[in-house]
């Protein structure tokens, strides 16, 4: 097909960028990658691809550019190349025969499909990709804030926290929907960030739920208002068919319906706990939640207020102390403020 210069341009932003970048070194890396961004590394460099609309963009995790495949090609793979050039190396992909070739040569390298996201998720994406599995003892989670790292490896969290390996901080995802899009698939929206005196939210991102994995035979939904306070739960209380999830905070106005989507997922005659602080803001919270859960209509469900029982303390601050009690953690650390 023959386009004009214009539309030419338009066309290169509608390929599949992943299928590019793959034949230019690029591969995709499954296990940091979603249905809505896809990670992708040549050697050090490594990117974020998705879809907005109907282009497709990259994030460059090293903030190296931005943009459509045209950006890619100048800021990438010929930094500072003509638009003419540009023209050279992209309009062999606007050939079906060239492209199948292509895709064929490069099959396991790169998404055939990618679902399309909102252009500030994709930059979250990008700088959640920069934190790693936890794959051994963390010195934050595990020395200072008293959580089992058999905990953290087991079934119910494997895969759900991430760690920074430069500055010691985990990560909790939150995923949600696509702004005015809750009937889409969840796609991550942001992520809560905690550390040695580290307590934040993703920029650019917005709050929604973190979730430890659901099993089979769970009937115990327990929220939390942290990460944190969530993983001390667990460990406090067992994990044996307790799901747990956590806002980060305050509620905000997509968090009820998030809520009350995964109270409704849980099975007939489950219980629903408030696990929040045991403070003003925790007494509010546990109100709105038992107010989402009765608005499920369900009566078979048991709403439970489980908080600390001493006023002013979270789950963590228990947990803690029962660690150093017990010479799980030999110091509270300057970050605790026990």
């Amino acid at each position: 097909m023959n386009y004009d210069r214009r539309s030419e341009l338009e066309e290169f932003k509608r390929v599949n960028l992943s299928i590019i970048a793959s034949s230019y070194g690029y591969e995709i890396n499954r296990k940091k990658s979603t249905r809505h961004s896809v990670l992708m590394a040549n050697g050090a460099d490594k990117i974020i691809i998705s879809q907005n609309g109907d282009h497709y963009i990259f994030c460059s995790v090293h903030n190296l550019g931005s943009g459509t495949a045209i950006d890619f090609i100048q800021t990438v793979i010929e930094p500072g190349c003509s638009l003419g050039r540009v023209r050279q190396l992209l309009r062999p992909f606007l050939n079906q025969s060239y492209l199948t070739t292509i895709q064929q040569s490069y099959t396991g390298k790169y998404a055939a499909e990618i679902r399309p996201s909102e252009t500030d998720l994709i930059a979250v994406a990008a700088r959640y990709s920069k934190f790693d599995p936890i794959a051994q003892p963390h010195s934050y989670l595990c020395h200072e804030r008293g959580i089992p790292f058999e905990l953290l490896q087991s079934p119910r969290l494997r895969d759900q926290i991430r760690h920074s390996p430069k500055g010691g901080s985990i990560a909790f995802p939150h995923w949600g929907y696509e702004a005015g899009k809750e009937k889409s698939e969840r796609c991550l929206v942001g992520y809560e960030i905690k550390g040695p005196n580290v307590n934040m939210f993703s920029k650019g991102g917005r709050k929604a739920l973190w979730m430890s994995t659901a099993l089979k035979g769970d009937h115990t939904l327990a929220v939390a208002e942290s990460g944190l306070d969530a993983l001390s739960y667990l460990a406090l209380q067992g994990t044996e068919g307790t799901r747990v999830a956590s806002i980060s905070g305050k509620m905000n106005p997509e968090q009820p319906k998030l809520l009350r989507m995964a109270i409704e997922r849980m099975t007939e005659n489950s219980h629903i706990i408030a696990a929040f602080d045991n403070d003003p803001g925790g007494d509010e919270l546990t109100e709105r939640l038992q107010v989402i859960v009765s608005k499920t209509g369900r009566r078979d469900l048991e709403f439970k207020d489980v908080r600390p029982p001493a006023r002013g303390s979270d789950w963590n601050q228990v947990l803690v102390q029962d660690a150093l009690k017990a010479g799980r953690i030999q110091t509270t650390g300057p970050s605790l403020g026990l």
